[in-house]
């Protein structure tokens, strides 16, 4: 899907190879030099690496540097999921007023962020959003330390990434200091989240509530799917708005709701807000509706299991038969196995179960078994070693029916 890109770091690796290769077969039995050598490979690699390092290291500092002498409001945005498309749905409202920039994409490190500020930050800018990712414990904090924060949205905090976190207490650590770094300063949360309301709770001073099941500083309810579009009654600080939206899913409507928040801080009006709502777009992978003589949702960017959850409820309320291709949920750690077999049983459903590779096949496998037993449900089960596999099913489906591509399947997967 993605060509090969030379980078100077790849093109610096291949320089040296060759150079090796070209020394070694100046002397006789040169493969088995060659084949001596290979131990030097990781070596020159790491001194190749600690270039790069020092060299990010400096780059990220100008960065810093830059950021702190700017006159832009921040607002960082983190969270295990909904990030991306909550800094969209926010700087399409703010737009309306002030001069916004967001980060690009899912530039979420110190080096995105660092490079969006070096090549791209303009000096007119009034507002910067930006979301904060994190694998390790303190990368919130580091991050908050190299750019800051003036606002704060936290989205919602799942198994996502816990292979690196360990557990998911460290996961909560890591996010909880987003609301630590801004004391006396906003903070948005999902109070919808076990561990996201309980970050409100502990969150002293400036603070504001959302949630889709309860009523809360911004909060949504009715919420139903209609001719392809998501009705719903959004109630804004005890004032309530009907909208139509292109988005699907009550996720997405979560993410509408945290990005409300923010921008009455910034006194957008309600009416803008909610013609704001009813223009958005979907953001790309992410629940993404195409129509063709087939309803295509396209969920492939990644996969948690609140987002397959939601993304199976969106496959649920559409007509017709109904195909989900998988390579079911990863970075999940010891839970892997239980969450992936759950995954199987919410899409037992489906008339038709892709399961893609090999990793999660028998835990999605033995759910939807288990979900068999338990009804009256009879799925077709389709294996497939890889995408292109996969596609081979499709023509199963006919005009009006239903595909969700849930998670992200490279073209080589197994």
């Amino acid at each position: 899907k993605t060509p090969l890109n030379f980078t100077k770091k790849l093109s610096r690796i291949l320089v040296i190879s060759i150079f090796i290769l070209f020394i070694t077969l100046q002397f006789e039995h040169s493969f088995l030099i060659v084949a001596g050598l290979t131990f030097l490979v990781p070596p020159l690699a790491n001194l190749l690496n600690i270039y790069d390092k020092i060299k990010n290291q400096i780059y990220i500092k100008k960065a810093s540097r830059k950021i702190k002498n700017h006159q832009a409001k921040i607002i960082a945005i983190t969270g295990s999921n909904g990030k991306t498309s909550v800094k969209n749905f926010l700087e399409e409202m703010l737009s309306t007023r002030y001069n916004v920039q967001a980060t690009p994409a899912s530039f979420n490190t110190p080096l995105g962020i660092a490079k969006f500020i070096n090549n791209e930050l303009s000096p007119k800018t009034e507002i910067l959003i930006w979301e904060y990712g994190a694998r390790h414990i303190n990368d919130i904090k580091k991050l908050c330390d190299l750019f800051g924060a003036d606002y704060g949205i936290i989205t919602t905090l799942s198994h996502q990434h816990i292979e690196s976190f360990k557990n998911v207490e460290n996961i909560f650590k890591a996010k909880q200091q987003l609301a630590n770094h801004l004391q006396g300063k906003p903070c948005i949360f999902n109070i919808d989240n076990l561990y996201t309301r309980r970050m409100f709770k502990e969150k002293q001073g400036y603070k504001f509530s959302v949630s889709t099941n309860q009523k809360a500083d911004i909060f949504a309810s009715n919420i139903e799917i209609q001719h392809c579009k998501t009705k719903f009654d959004l109630s804004i600080f005890d004032k309530t708005h009907t909208i139509n939206t292109n988005l699907l899913g009550r996720h997405n409507i979560l993410n509408i709701c945290l990005a409300t928040a923010l921008a009455k801080q910034f006194e957008i009006s309600n009416n803008t807000i909610v013609n704001t709502i009813q223009s958005l777009q979907a953001v790309s992978h992410r629940l993404e509706l195409t129509r063709t003589h087939l309803n295509i949702l396209d969920d492939s960017y990644n996969c948690s299991p609140a987002s397959a959850k939601e993304a199976l409820w969106v496959l649920s309320q559409f007509s017709g038969k109904k195909m989900i291709v998988t390579p079911g949920i990863i970075e999940c750690g010891k839970e892997k196995y239980n969450i992936n077999f759950n995954l199987g049983k919410q899409m037992a459903f489906c008339d038709y179960c892709v399961i893609v590779g090999k990793e999660n096949k028998q835990a999605i496998f033995n759910g939807i078994k288990k979900a068999i037993e338990e009804t009256n449900l009879q799925p077709q089960i389709i294996f497939a070693n890889t995408l292109d596999d996969a596609k081979q099913h499709f023509s199963k489906l006919s005009t009006d029916d239903t595909l969700l591509l849930l998670n992200d399947l490279p073209d080589d997967y197994k």
